[in-house]
């Protein structure tokens, strides 16, 4: 098995696992998403998916699997990141990351600089939330953009 099929198989293995800890049943539209997740290594669209499982499950809807994605970011095992654009994307990697977004081609990649991460998260702020978690967006033009 190659280095991407393991990776594959094992984030696929954790997103399934984490829906079984939440008591969600593991539907055949929700095994399909989770899939086409699973085998992406970008933060794709809810439109993105669509086109990804439509032809893989015969009569599967858009909003279908807006649906999924949101039952999935409710139980913490995708999360949704905001972005300039103001689509909303999703990442099946909720360990705490940060993201840089391409101002031209609107990519999203991960940044992984421990630099990044607070040594003590405020309990409060000003307007009197309490915080819980804390994720970094950053903007800049990718490589590719760029030549």
């Amino acid at each position: 098995m190659d280095c991407l099929l393991a990776f594959k198989t094992e984030k696929l293995r954790h997103l399934e696992e984490g829906c079984r800890q939440n008591g969600l049943a593991m539907t055949v539209q929700r095994r399909v998403v989770l899939d086409a997740l699973a085998e992406r290594t970008d933060h794709p669209s809810a439109d993105q998916l669509y086109d990804a499982v439509r032809g893989r499950l015969r009569g599967i809807s858009r909003t279908t699997v807006y649906r999924v994605l949101e039952t999935l970011v409710g139980i913490g095992v995708v999360q949704k990141i905001s972005n300039p654009e103001s689509k909303a994307r999703y990442d099946a990697n909720t360990v705490r990351h940060h993201h840089v977004h391409c101002i031209r081609c609107q990519r999203i990649e991960d940044m992984h600089n421990s630099a990044l991460h607070l040594a003590q998260l405020p309990t409060e702020t000003e307007a009197g939330f309490t915080l819980i978690d804390y994720s970094i967006n950053f903007s800049g033009i990718c490589p590719d953009c760029r030549s």
